[in-house]
């Protein structure tokens, strides 16, 4: 008997993307959803027996209805079951009409794991042991009530919440765990979700017992990676062996960079147009001190550049390099500011830079 298990979370259906100008805003909220659809193909295509959802399918508990009912018909395209756990964003109270909508949408082939009791799967002779959230923050985890059945092939937990040494949890307060009450619970694998980075970091790993899902889809400036999944396999011998997957539609960016010379633009011109330009967010925070025929030839291509990008913001913090036709062009050779430009022109650029600004600026003032 071998079987797999398509492990994802942080999925974040119905992120609103508030900072970001409304038709990005409108792509990156539709694209939490086709990135749902992208998984469940991928495992259909694995042949996988499980979809699990480690928490967090959804952003907050407000999602609007026709997503709910959106996320449902796509989970229900899945050929095998699908396993979906709240998480600390999705957290489960059976009042909380996200829940209530999601339970009357769902297919025959989608199971909610809304309680703290194993959940046996006959087909598969495997118990499912749920540590789903009950609110969005918590000083302890939910893992005390988990002790394992005495029959079943294989068993599984399945936990959201924060793992030492892995997810930064200083205040203690997303149902923070460690691996050595994880393996303490005595269960054959660990399916965790909150922590938006995979876990373990390799490619491709052999008995291991504890897998984060880490987000599909890039979710900001701060996520690095293109979006992962996993695929889990294990054999008649219990045998587990994980695949990581790049799953991920878009990517984020965030970078700084110096220019002082052409040089630097090239290379800056390709480090944007490289791996799907159209499918990247890029916040391009410029540092540096450049001439003026380099400073409008930057911003022309850029403004090429940005027509090639999903999203380019850029935060211009490039000075001008002053030179001494400058310094000429605005001020009297005899004068006062002339010669202290001079002077600063060849001890302090940055002393300069300040210099020919408030001397400039008064000059224009009055």
């Amino acid at each position: 008997m071998e079987f797999k298990i398509f492990l994802t979370g942080d999925n974040h259906i119905g992120k609103k993307w508030n900072n970001y100008p409304e038709e990005v805003k409108r792509q990156l909220k539709d694209a939490r959803i086709d990135n749902l659809r992208k998984l469940v193909a991928l495992a259909n295509d694995e042949n996988c027996d499980l979809f699990i959802i480690a928490g967090d399918l959804f952003d907050y508990s407000k999602v609007a209805k026709r997503d709910i009912d959106v996320v449902a018909k796509i989970l229900n395209q899945f050929s095998g079951t699908a396993l979906v756990m709240p998480g600390n964003h999705d957290h489960y109270d059976e009042r909380t009409k996200l829940w209530q909508d999601f339970l009357a949408s769902k297919g025959d082939n989608t199971i909610l794991l809304n309680s703290w009791t194993p959940f046996y799967l006959d087909d598969l002779d495997i118990y499912i042991y749920p540590a789903y959230c009950h609110q969005k923050h918590c000083e302890h985890n939910v893992l005390g009530w988990i002790k394992r059945e005495e029959k079943g092939f294989l068993h599984i937990g399945v936990a959201h919440g924060s793992l030492q040494n892995l997810s930064p949890d200083l205040e203690n307060k997303y149902f923070q765990m460690n691996e050595k009450e994880l393996e303490e619970r005595g269960l054959d694998l660990w399916l965790l979700g909150h922590t938006h980075i995979p876990y373990p970091g390799e490619k491709e790993v052999k008995d291991r017992k504890i897998f984060n899902a880490g987000t599909p889809e890039p979710d900001g400036l701060d996520c690095r990676h293109p979006g992962y999944a996993w695929l889990i396999t294990i054999d008649e011998d219990r045998k587990i062996t994980g695949k990581s997957i790049e799953t991920g539609i878009y990517r984020f960016y965030d970078l700084e960079w110096t220019i002082c010379s052409d040089f630097d633009l090239d290379n800056l011109k390709r480090e944007l147009l490289e791996n799907k330009p159209e499918k990247k967010v890029v916040r391009l925070t410029l540092k540096g001190r450049v001439d003026k025929e380099l400073s409008d030839k930057l911003l022309d291509d850029l403004k090429e550049i940005e027509e090639k990008l999903f999203y380019l913001d850029i935060q211009n913090h490039l000075n001008l390099k002053i030179t001494e036709e400058d310094i000429q062009r605005e001020f009297s050779e005899n004068s006062f500011p002339y010669k202290m430009l001079k002077t600063l022109l060849e001890e302090d650029e940055d002393a300069l830079q300040l210099a020919y600004e408030l001397i400039r600026g008064c000059k224009y003032e009055n």
